[in-house]
């Protein structure tokens, strides 16, 4: 039977004022968003071309009954009659990069940890898997001023970033998963990378920490 625990402790401690944010686990019940970024493959010299927001089973991101994140890579686009995805042999013709991540703004100045596990990681070669923690300038065309990465291998992980001391620095913390399209009949579309579900935890450590544990 599932139970939460809720522990809220003041620190006696002068003169903290900032708070740090740790992020165990990717838990199914949070507000997850999509955005694909479409480039051009390795080939053809791997330049950007467009990005926009995607719903989770677009991006091939999405939990089981048992709350184990997969990643797979992009086949939605494949289209053998459209040249723009597809070469005359098959092949896919454009590099996706699929991002899946939660998203908080006020965090100026903080450090924030994200701590995961990774199943497995059955991905082609080529295919590149990651954990991130972003952050954006809203005031500057939504620039990405600071990025820290992990790849995603077998075993726990774990990424960290101080946060830009700006006006409206927008944090993004979650996965990116980035490789050519591919034929949903093919082997690689049958694969993917794993997030093993764990006691959840978000903290705020400083002057005060609440911590939200949740246990099987």
């Amino acid at each position: 039977m599932k139970k939460l625990w809720v522990v809220f402790a003041v620190l006696c401690l002068m003169g903290v004022a900032q708070a740090d944010m740790v992020i165990n686990g990717a838990d199914p019940g949070a507000a997850w968003n999509g955005w694909m970024n479409v480039f051009e493959t390795p080939a053809n010299g791997g330049g950007y071309l467009w990005g926009s927001s995607w719903g989770a089973a677009d991006l091939r991101a999405g939990f089981d009954g048992a709350g184990v994140l997969s990643l797979a890579p992009n086949t939605n686009c494949y289209n053998p009659a459209d040249a723009y995805w597809v070469n005359p042999d098959g092949s896919g013709n454009k590099d996706m990069e699929a991002n899946f991540y939660q998203e908080w703004s006020g965090l100026a100045g903080q450090m924030v940890t994200f701590n995961y596990t990774v199943g497995t990681n059955t991905l082609p070669a080529g295919y590149i898997a990651q954990a991130f923690i972003k952050v954006l300038n809203p005031d500057d065309s939504w620039a990405t001023i600071n990025i820290a990465v992990a790849e995603l291998t077998p075993g726990s992980g774990t990424v960290s970033l101080a946060v830009n001391s700006i006006a409206n620095p927008v944090t993004q913390v979650g996965f990116m998963l980035r490789g050519l399209v591919v034929d949903p009949a093919s082997e690689a579309a049958a694969t993917s990378v794993t997030i093993v579900p764990e006691p959840t935890t978000i903290a705020l450590l400083g002057l005060g920490a609440l911590v939200l544990k949740r246990r099987k």
